[in-house]
């Protein structure tokens, strides 16, 4: 099955096929905005559909990325690869979508997100939305290239031996 920019979520878990494709990052508007300068690296995603035997509709999305992120430590631009799989509820209704009825006795109490089924899903914006829920909210290096030698490096001559520890003061009230 060819997919667009959008799917029939019903016919797609009726049927149990798999859509996918791949975009620009450069087209992920919402995402980018507040980014930094992002090359024309590939959007790789997949959506398949499913019922199980208790009826219910499900989407499995994956999505491979590499946005870039600047570092909240040392402010350098690094790519952070994103390979996020996610199982999606799909529901008739919004009311559905807070509907704990859904759940069926013995099956695990997993979170499941569950989104509206719709005759036009634009998909894309899933996977949009998907890149940006695999985010971290600070970005940053495990271990930042550009630490200052200085900081990893303590130098002994700059000891303050002689001076007094500024919480002597302290001591002196608590013995008043």
């Amino acid at each position: 099955m060819d997919a667009g920019k959008y799917v029939d979520t019903f016919e797609l878990t009726r049927t149990g096929l798999e859509v996918s494709g791949q975009t620009s990052l450069l087209h992920c508007e919402r995402l980018t905005e507040d980014l930094p300068e992002q090359d024309d690296s590939p959007v790789s995603w997949s959506l398949r559909g499913e019922k199980d035997s208790f009826g219910r509709s499900y989407l499995h999305l994956r999505v491979k990325a590499c946005p870039m992120l600047e570092c909240q430590r040392c402010l350098a631009p690094f790519a952070w690869p994103i390979d996020a799989e996610n199982r999606l509820q799909m529901v008739n209704t919004e009311a559905g979508l807070e509907d704990d009825a859904v759940l069926v006795e013995g099956q695990p109490e997993d979170f499941i997100e569950r989104i509206v089924g719709s005759p036009r899903l634009d998909v894309l914006a899933l996977v949009e939305d998907e890149i940006i829920l695999s985010l971290p909210y600070v970005p940053k290096h495990d271990v930042c290239p550009s630490v200052s030698p200085l900081i990893v490096q303590h130098d002994e001559s700059d000891t303050d031996a002689g001076r007094p520890s500024p919480f002597a003061v302290l001591s002196q009230l608590k013995k008043n």
